[in-house]
C-alpha cells in the first residue's frame, strides 16, 4: 500500500502533461503498477486502486488461520484491476516503454521484465514484481519462471535504470529521503520462508541494501553526475502506512501526501520535498477543480458509480508559473523515472 504515495505523485506528473518527457518508467513492487499505468496514460486512475484494494477481500490479516495468503492478489489483479479498472495496452505501447523489476526464485537474482506483447503479460510482470514473499501464496510464474517482489534485490531501482542507459533519472520515493530500514525480518515472513533460506536470506540483506541506496540518494552520491539523478520524497515528517494497510482514509491520505510532495519540488538537484505550489484547475471536460491538497478528483458518471477523470482525457489544466524551471528542465533532457 505504500505504493499509494508514489502513484500520487505520478498523478501530478501526468497532469502537468510531462509523461511525454520520459523514454522509460521503472518500478518494483506497488511501484510498478505505477509505472505501467503512468506509461500506459492513466496514472489518475491507477492512483484509485490503491483506495480500491484496502478490503478485507483482498487484505486479511487473518487467513493465515486457515492456511490461506494474506494478500489475495486473484482478487486483487483479477476483479480490482482487470474487471473493474483495467489499463490500456494501447496507451502503453504509444507511451515510455515500462519495465518491472522481479525476484527470479530460481536463480535468486534480479531480472529487468520488458517487451510485453499485451497487457496481460505486463500485468503478469507487475504481479510478479509486487509478490509478497510468504504472505501473498503461490509464488507466480513470469514466461515460465517463478518470481517474487524484485525489492528484495534493488529496493529503488535507479542503478538498473542508470545500468541500461538512462542519463537522467527522477526518482519517486514512497519513504522520506532520511528514512533507514531496521534490521529486522517480520515473524510471518520468517514463519512462512523457513524452507527458502535463499529467500531468508534476501529480506535480512535488503536493509543493507535499501539504506544504502537511499544514502547515496540523500547525499547526492548515485553517480558521479550530481545532476543526473533527481528525488522527489516526502518530508520527514509524513505518517507512513504499513504495506498491509486496511484503513481506506489512510490510504487516500498516502495519495493526497504524494500528489502534494510532487506538487512542491523546489529546483532539480539531489533531493526535495517543499517548495512553490503546482496549481491545477477544471479542464475542457471537467466541472471540478483539484488541488493537490484536496484530494484525488472524482466525477460520478452516468451510472452513478463513483470514478476518477483521467489526464488523458482533459480532465486537468495545469498552471505552475513557480515551475518554469524546473519544467524546463525535465523537457530538455530525456528522463528516465522510477517509482519505489
Amino acid at each position: 500500500m505504500r505504493g499509494a504515495v508514489s502513484a500520487g505523485m505520478c498523478v501530478v506528473l501526468e497532469a502537468m502533461g510531462l509523461v511525454s518527457a520520459f523514454d522509460r518508467i521503472y518500478g518494483v513492487s506497488a511501484g510498478a503498477l505505477n509505472a505501467c499505468a503512468t506509461a500506459a496514460g492513466q496514472a489518475a486512475l491507477a492512483a484509485t486502486l490503491y483506495e480500491d484494494a484496502a478490503i478485507r477481500g483482498v487484505i486479511n490479516r487473518m487467513r493465515p488461520l486457515v492456511r490461506r495468503p494474506v494478500v489475495n492478489f486473484e482478487v486483487l489483479f483479477g476483479e480490482v484491476i482487470g474487471a473493474r479498472k483495467p489499463l490500456s495496452f494501447d496507451g502503453l505501447a504509444a507511451g515510455p516503454e515500462f519495465r518491472a523489476l522481479a525476484t527470479s526464485l530460481e536463480t535468486m537474482s534480479l531480472r529487468v521484465l520488458a517487451d510485453f506483447p499485451d497487457m496481460t503479460e505486463a500485468m503478469d510482470a507487475v504481479r510478479a514484481s509486487g509478490a509478497l514473499p510468504g504472505l501473498g501464496g503461490p509464488a507466480p510464474r513470469f514466461r515460465g519462471e517463478r518470481m517474487t517482489d524484485g525489492g528484495l534485490i534493488e529496493p529503488i531501482p535507479f542503478q538498473t535504470a542508470l545500468a541500461e542507459g538512462a542519463t537522467h533519472v527522477l526518482v519517486l520515493r514512497s519513504r522520506p529521503a532520511g528514512y533507514r530500514k531496521r534490521s529486522l525480518v517480520g515473524v510471518a515472513e520468517a514463519l512462512a520462508l523457513h524452507e527458502s533460506p535463499g529467500l531468508v536470506e534476501l529480506l535480512r540483506q535488503r536493509q543493507g541494501t535499501y539504506n544504502r541506496l537511499a544514502a547515496q540518494l540523500e547525499a547526492g552520491d548515485a553517480t558521479p553526475d550530481e545532476n543526473r539523478v533527481f528525488q522527489i520524497a516526502v518530508p520527514g515528517d509524513t505518517r507512513l502506512i504499513g504495506r498491509l494497510e486496511t484503513d481506506a482514509d489512510r490510504v487516500a491520505g498516502a495519495v493526497r501526501r504524494g500528489a502534494m510532495t510532487m506538487a512542491r519540488p523546489s529546483s532539480p538537484g539531489r533531493s526535495t520535498s517543499a517548495g512553490s505550489p503546482l496549481c491545477i484547475g477544471p479542464g475542457p471536460r471537467s466541472q471540478r477543480g483539484w488541488r493537490p491538497d484536496a484530494g484525488v478528483p472524482r466525477s460520478v458518471t452516468g451510472s452513478g458509480r463513483t470514478s476518477r477523470p483521467s489526464a488523458a482525457d482533459g480532465a486537468f489544466l495545469v498552471r505552475c508559473p513557480d515551475w518554469t524551471g524546473w519544467t524546463q528542465w525535465m523537457l530538455s533532457r530525456r528522463v528516465t523515472t522510477l517509482a519505489e
